[in-house]
């Protein structure tokens, strides 16, 4: 009788199924609470996965191809690329720029603590670049609004994914 051993392709297979199931938990949480995601108001509360990004790089790829489904619901297209390689970049810097932060200063704190807030204050920043998708596809608005509005609900949601995703990564090792 031979013995089953896990081997890269193994180990591989359960990186895209891990991967795999964060893709589809962002779609689903961004379909199912649909009104507050397309609103009027525009809070993705999927978003907070986000944080799955600062404990293994497969989350940062899980996340793009969420965004990337559920932006056709919003602008088609043109969110489905802008959206998504926003997403893509601006988990990178944030997980790079999370780890500076901790690596160069001391702090009394979980450092996953202070990776979560510049990750937050990252991604509310970043949304500049949906502002510009936004006045590019017609929005003859002032900008300013729109951009705090949209970096403002970018911040709730990734705060009330904070709450959520940190207590849970107390239980769930995520780094595996």
């Amino acid at each position: 009788m031979q013995k089953y051993t896990h081997g890269a392709s193994s180990a591989r297979t359960l990186d895209l199924t891990k991967a795999a199931i964060i893709a589809a938990l962002y779609v689903a949480m961004s379909l199912l609470l649909a009104p507050l995601t397309f609103g009027p108001i525009g809070i993705r509360l999927s978003e907070g996965l986000n944080f799955l990004g600062l404990y293994n790089k497969r989350y940062i790829y899980a996340i793009t191809v969420g965004v990337f489904i559920v932006n056709y619901f919003s602008y088609g297209i043109w969110d489905m690329i802008v959206g998504s390689i926003s997403t893509f970049i601006f988990l990178w810097i944030g997980r790079w720029l999370g780890e500076q932060v901790v690596k160069h200063i001391n702090f009394k704190i979980d450092p996953m603590i202070i990776k979560y807030i510049v990750l937050t204050i990252v991604f509310s920043l970043s949304m500049f670049t949906i502002t510009f998708l936004v006045v590019f596809l017609g929005y003859d608005g002032p900008i300013w609004p729109l951009y705090l509005n949209m970096a403002g609900t970018e911040a709730l949601a990734m705060i009330v994914g904070g709450f959520i995703i940190y207590p849970i990564s107390k239980r769930i090792n995520f780094y595996d």
